[in-house]
């Protein structure tokens, strides 16, 4: 064999030496990604006071590891048919995806549509943007590609929203909700109806809305928001009563610990108000919320909600909130 050609053929075994060494080490650093994914999918995560960021991402995390996945099974699979290797990620996906779901409930998780719809979505990124030869048309695969782009893209906006909000929390700490942007309606929750309103404001030009119905219990829950209130001696808020009747609503705070004694009622701060119509200020003393508990002093370090709630309307009642805030 002449000295040229036995050089290019040694150089040309290199090349596929070193192509077969870095398939077989990302594969095989892709595989334990993988089996690092599903153990994360029973150990640790976002808890109920998690903040809010950490636990949408959490949930994207469903999307990334069924794209693991869905790439790896493809990977060994190797070249065939569209239809037939994507009917068989996607009902694996399905089923790996509905097993998951079952089992966190043993790990103290609860079940999610959301994270089954992820699952399946990350197993469709895993198919149409995988390097295999499927038997496709170019257009066919370019839009598929586009919906998948499109379905992530709409997962991520409401994530995108709730990390400009948790920031905005942060920046505008003491105050809890001043409710000039429209994000803010996020931290709340509760039995109502709410939004931002401009026909109200006790500061700036915007209030929130709240549209209480006639069931039991009916009310506005703030959930999301720094939770250490321990520097601040007072809470203020600003309540708008329409009517002309004076308007009657009980009101509680109650710290991360209150979950574990089955949100009794004395294990928390519980007060009521009567407001005449027209703009309210009220103030809560932060002492006598920590020591509202029976057994134990609340925690104003790990604060997890407040609430104003009414018993039961006999007939729908709306009222406006503004600048919930703590002071020094």
């Amino acid at each position: 064999m002449p000295a040229r050609l036995f050089v290019v053929n040694v150089g040309i075994l290199d090349r596929v030496m070193m192509k077969m060494h870095f398939f077989t080490v990302k594969k095989t650093l892709l595989s334990a990604l993988s089996l690092l994914c599903l153990l994360l999918l029973f150990v640790g995560g976002p808890g109920p006071y998690s903040l809010r960021t950490f636990t949408f991402a959490w949930g994207l995390g469903h999307l990334l590891s069924f794209a693991l996945w869905g790439y790896l099974y493809l990977l060994w699979r190797g070249a065939g048919s569209f239809r037939r290797l994507a009917g068989e990620v996607l009902l694996l996906s399905l089923l790996l995806g509905g097993l998951t779901e079952l089992l966190q409930a043993g790990f103290g998780r609860e079940a999610s549509w959301v994270d089954l719809g992820n699952d399946l979505l990350g197993a469709g990124t895993a198919l149409v943007f995988s390097r295999q030869r499927f038997d496709w048309q170019p257009l066919s695969r370019l839009l598929l590609q586009t919906a998948v782009v499109l379905l992530i893209g709409w997962q991520l906006i409401p994530f995108a929203k709730v990390v400009a909000d948790d920031v905005l929390a942060q920046q505008q700490f003491p105050l809890l909700s001043g409710f000039e942007t429209r994000l803010e309606v996020s931290r709340w929750g509760g039995a109502c109806r709410r939004q931002i309103d401009v026909s109200q404001a006790y500061s700036g030009a915007r209030s929130l809305r709240v549209d209480l119905g006639t069931q039991r219990y009916a009310g506005l829950a703030l959930k999301h928001f720094p939770a250490d209130w321990s520097g601040y001696s007072r809470l203020r808020f600003h309540l708008y009563n329409p009517a002309n009747e004076p308007f009657q609503f009980y009101f509680r705070i109650h710290d991360q610990q209150h979950k574990a004694s089955d949100n009794r009622y004395s294990d928390r701060f519980n007060t009521e108000f009567t407001v005449p119509q027209g703009w309210n200020s009220l103030e809560i003393d932060l002492q006598e919320v920590a020591a509202a508990p029976k057994d134990r002093q609340l925690d104003l370090a790990k604060v997890a909600g407040m609430n104003i709630f009414v018993g039961k309307l006999a007939e729908p009642f709306s009222f406006y909130l503004d600048e919930v805030i703590l002071l020094p």
